[in-house]
This record gives C-alpha cells, sequence and structure tokens, in this order.
C-alpha cells in the first residue's frame, strides 16, 4: 500500500461517515473546522480505520489528530509507508 492509498482510503471513509463527497476532503481539511467531526463521530471514524488497517489507534492519537493529514501520517507511519 502507498502513501497515496492510504490517503485515497482515509478520505473515502470520512466522506461515508460524513456522507460528502470525497473529492471535497484534502490532505489539510481540519477535522473539527473544517468537517464538523464531533467526540462521538472521531470515535465512529477511528474504528472504522482501525478495522480497514488493522491497527489500533490510541486515544492520543485521536486527539492529537488535526488535519486529515495527520491521520495519513499516523497510520503510513504505523505501516511503515513512506
Amino acid at each position: 500500500m502507498t502513501y497515496a492509498e492510504v490517503e485515497g482510503t482515509v478520505k473515502d471513509i470520512l466522506a461515508k461517515q460524513l456522507t460528502m463527497e470525497a473529492a471535497k476532503i484534502n490532505l489539510d481539511s481540519r477535522l473539527v473546522e473544517d468537517l464538523g467531526i464531533d467526540s462521538f463521530g472521531s470515535v465512529e471514524i477511528a474504528f472504522e480505520l482501525e478495522e480497514k488497517f488493522e491497527l489500533k489507534i490510541p486515544d492520543a492519537a485521536l486527539y492529537e489528530a488535526k488535519t486529515v493529514k495527520n491521520i495519513v501520517d499516523y497510520i503510513s507511519s504505523q505501516k511503515g509507508i513512506k
């Protein structure tokens, strides 16, 4: 899997959860300010990301993520993708 594939998958999951087009989500999109993700939504999204990428995302990593890029970077680093 490549960084671009991780990015696409993350955007698809976010789009599905937020009922919006993935094309409207970019790496610089802020999770709360731009996408309107609340704490409940972030838990649902984290669960789906964990399932899709077969990894555990600690709560601390969730709270630190402010943008879509933060999520993609975290998953990529955990999967050894540069």
